[in-house]
């Protein structure tokens, strides 16, 4: 037998024992053995890395919403839902995190507070932030979300998109966690439009109109930049204000722009820490009431409702006038207002009681009202005069009671009880007779007036732009 022979008989052998034991045949179980252990270790693989997965995220990644409350300070609020449905909302709404859109009219204005979800109770929680929405604005909330748990480092996040208006952002209670509100002014399925981002603590002011978006930065940290160049971002110092054109897409910061206030924004402070001399009493603010008035009244650095603001109280059955006022003082002859092409005062403040109805008898006992004391600039500006304007949120119109004092250029403000309400008066100097505008200002004040009251001021900001085309930047 040759090798041939041989070879041919070794591989009819070995298909005679594959044919036997079915390997190689259609029917292979060690083949299918081998497949279905294969297979389960691939599964077991996979199901241990998702579940690896799963658990970090839920414990590093995953979030919960933050409660988002939106209170009405004045008139009423349109909200339409993800149903498109509108609704008209005068007191308080809950916000959840589905897509809700919210506009103002010209006489309205209303609060979103977000809270520090530590607390069980949402309205005893410290304020996180809050977006205020002046008249005649909209805008669309997205979310408000947080890490689940405390030891992510993943930010708390606002968002908002779609503005069109003027919104007043406070921002308070960043702490540990990283914090992050955006602000889109168009829709969030394109490109177009501004994006500004709030970063810290602070205290900011957002307008946009179809051709412009200005940022004003009173304190803290905010950036904006365009949504399809986002690497080209502009940050904006405190005491800047950003302008940005939509048209031909230029870019200027202005300084301008100032608090000529000296800590005004009491939000911003600690409740515990005041004056060296006198703590719980707000920095560079002399407060008092009236020489030997009975009872006397109250005033201090509080925390209220989330914020810090001072505190203007007088209880104790009082049927008697009394007052109780809180006044920033300009050295010398005063504060040289001759260059100022506008003047406006800011102010933020909730009013809880009041016993007189309206502003009393006279329009002059309002819970709470604003002074600013000023040297004219006739010629020679030595002539003194007053600017008052009043807060109320009790009683309807009588004979017997007033909404304007004798000395007031306009009525007063009738707001909602314990809300929260941001006062812009707009520029003084279009109110104020040009021979009586202010040469040097000497004071400015807040108090509260009347018999019984009961009001905390969380900012009192008297702004000024200079005469001035100053900026830089592009």
């Amino acid at each position: 037998m040759d090798i041939t022979e041989q070879a041919e008989q070794v591989i009819e052998a070995a298909t005679s024992s594959e044919s036997t034991y079915g390997f190689g045949g259609t029917n292979a179980p060690e083949r299918t053995a081998w497949i279905v252990l294969m297979g389960a270790f691939a599964l077991f693989c996979t199901m241990t890395l998702t579940s690896i997965f799963g658990v970090y995220h839920y414990l590093f990644r995953s979030t919960v919403p933050m409660p988002a409350i939106l209170h009405v300070a004045k008139g009423t609020v349109g909200i339409t839902g993800a149903d498109l449905r509108e609704t008209v909302e005068r007191e308080r709404e809950e916000l959840t995190n589905t897509v809700t859109s919210i506009s103002t009219d010209s006489l309205s204005q209303a609060t979103i507070q977000f809270r520090d979800i530590e607390d069980a109770n949402a309205d005893s929680a410290k304020l996180l932030a809050a977006v205020t929405l002046q008249g005649n604005t909209f805008v669309t909330f997205n979310h408000a979300i947080r890490p689940r748990f405390d030891w992510s480092q993943d930010p708390q996040r606002v968002q908002f998109s779609r503005l069109n208006g003027q919104l007043d952002v406070l921002v308070t209670g960043v702490r540990a966690h990283p914090f992050l509100m955006d602000i889109y002014t168009d829709d969030l399925n394109t490109d177009k439009g501004i994006h500004i981002q709030f970063l810290s603590n602070g205290r900011y002011r957002l307008t946009v109109s179809e051709d412009e978006v200005r940022v004003l930065n009173l304190a803290g940290e905010v950036s904006a930049f365009f949504g399809d160049d986002r690497a080209l971002r502009n940050p904006i110092a405190p005491g800047k204000e950003l302008v940005i054109r939509r048209g031909n897409r230029s870019i200027r910061t202005l300084d301008t722009t100032k608090d000529i206030s000296k800590h005004g924004g009491f939000s911003l402070q600690s409740a515990s820490v005041g004056q060296m001399y006198a703590p719980g009493e707000p920095l560079n603010w002399d407060c008092s009431g009236l020489p030997g008035q009975v009872p006397p009244g109250s005033s201090s650095l509080v925390e209220y409702d989330g914020r810090v603001g001072v505190g203007l109280r007088r209880y104790s059955n009082a049927s008697t006038h009394g007052e109780i006022s809180c006044i920033q003082a300009f050295d010398d002859e005063g504060l040289d207002a001759r260059a100022f092409e506008s003047l406006s005062v800011l102010v933020t403040f909730s009013l809880d009681y009041q016993s007189l109805s309206l502003c009393g008898t006279k329009g002059s006992e309002c819970p709470l009202m604003v002074n600013i004391n000023y040297t004219n600039s006739a010629s020679p500006p030595d002539n003194k005069r007053n600017w008052f304007r009043g807060f109320y949120y009790e009683g309807q119109a009588a004979s017997s009671y007033k909404k304007r004092c004798s000395s007031c250029l306009q009525d007063h403000v009738d707001t909602n009880a314990s809300v929260w309400y941001t006062f812009d008066s707009g520029n003084l100097l279009n109110l104020i007779p040009e021979d009586d505008h202010p040469a040097f200002i000497n004071s400015i004040r807040f108090y509260a007036s009347g018999h019984q009251f009961d009001a905390v001021v969380s900012e009192m900001m008297l702004l000024a732009v200079e005469s001035s085309d100053a900026f830089a930047g592009s």
